[in-house]
């Protein structure tokens, strides 16, 4: 498909279709050729299909999310840790101490496969441990900055060398308040948003409080924060179902967005934020602003008798134009970042566990199956941009 000088989209190595020249000629006007072309692409009927590439039996009946680091792909479960190829083929396998409950955290050239009862620090290269810490209380998910590693501990942050794990600091949380959710670091200061309702920034370094806001009558605590691209803004969200922007130069709250419900994580990727609602939307906001961009609806609860998505527990992903919506009933719904617009909801071949990992090619996607199996799969009949001609 190309781009013609006026703005109509045109098949390679075929003739126009002027019968669809007004509805993309107004796509044009309103939102760019990109837009348009992807239009025609569906008004042709296109239709996303997914096929599996390739299946890997692991040594895990559960897998928490896999994740991409460089060329390999990294699963893990309640037994061992692996790497595998884009291709199909395992590299390495390393036996857990603990299970792991959490995604793996890539480290240069290392990566963290952490759980609730312990944490295991891995050469990528081939699994080798290079060291492993245990808990006081749980660990929550933990995050790789620098050469530092930072995970809760019950009511503590606890800062390691990824060298060698030695313990570096601890910084506790006021009252009781557990530390689950990952904290965020930008240069090098560190930023929680722990139960206690604080957001706090802490000196990376030494876990000095630089400075600490109380609005635990406000969002009771944050969850899954994540900066801009620029930096310039801290997206969490709020245990108020409302999502935030805030200041991290001193946690002023730059723009705030009612959700309506409890929003369990949202993802924070090219000047965007996307996140599920069970109040029966998927909506993107500007991260910048926090205007809302568009919202897509997923369930109508009766209202219309039109066909709902299943529940939503995987978070959405992002890759190329492209957002990823994994629902319970093992349909992948696909979405353009641009508008919302649905362009096709293909149904996996296999019962997938709630996770959907997008690899460094738009079309390929990594799945966990509740057998325990890693999968590649490509997704084929996607609208594509075309260049300009």
């Amino acid at each position: 498909m190309r781009v013609t000088p006026a703005g109509m989209c045109v098949q390679r190595g075929g003739a126009s279709r002027p019968s669809r020249r007004a509805v993309l000629g107004g796509l044009v006007a309103l939102g760019g050729t990109g837009l348009a072309c992807r239009a025609a692409a569906w008004a042709a009927g296109a239709a996303p299909a997914i096929t599996v590439a390739w299946r890997g039996s692991t040594g895990n009946r559960t897998l928490a999310p896999a994740a991409i680091q460089g060329d390999r792909i990294i699963v893990a479960g309640e037994a061992t840790a692996e790497a595998w190829t884009l291709d199909g083929a395992r590299v390495w396998t390393s036996p857990l101490a603990t299970a792991a409950n959490f995604a793996p955290r890539p480290a240069s050239e290392r990566v963290v496969i952490a759980g609730r009862k312990g944490l295991s620090v891995l050469d990528v290269a081939d699994g080798r441990i290079a060291w492993r810490a245990t808990p006081t209380e749980a660990f929550g998910a933990p995050l790789v900055h620098g050469d530092r590693l930072l995970v809760g501990d019950g009511s503590d942050l606890a800062a390691f060398a990824m060298a060698d794990g030695a313990p570096l600091w601890r910084y506790t949380v006021h009252g009781t308040a557990g530390i689950f959710y990952a904290p965020a670091a930008r240069d090098n200061t560190v930023f929680l948003g722990a139960g206690d309702g604080h957001l706090t920034a802490l000196d990376a370094d030494s876990g000095a409080v630089l400075w600490s806001v109380d609005r635990s009558g406000r969002w009771q605590y944050l969850r899954q924060l994540a900066f801009t691209g620029d930096g310039g803004v801290l997206v969490a969200g709020g245990y108020d179902d409302a999502v935030y922007g805030l200041d991290p130069g001193d946690g002023a709250i730059l723009w705030r967005f009612e959700a309506g419900n409890f929003i369990n994580s949202q993802l924070v990727h090219d000047g965007g934020v996307y996140f599920w609602s069970p109040t029966g939307w998927v909506i993107g906001l500007d991260a910048r602003t926090g205007e809302r961009r568009w919202r897509t609806r997923t369930h109508r609860f009766g209202s219309d008798g039109g066909t709902d998505w299943d529940p939503i527990m995987a978070e959405v992903r992002a890759s190329g134009p492209w957002l990823w919506v994994l629902d319970m009933g093992h349909r992948v719904h696909v979405l353009d970042r641009a508008n919302g617009r649905e362009v096709g909801a293909p149904k996996l071949p296999f019962r997938a566990r709630p996770f959907v990992t997008p690899t460094a090619d738009p079309d390929r996607l990594v799945f966990g199956t509740v057998e325990g199996d890693v999968v590649m799969v490509r997704v084929t009949g996607l609208p594509v941009d075309a260049p300009m001609e």
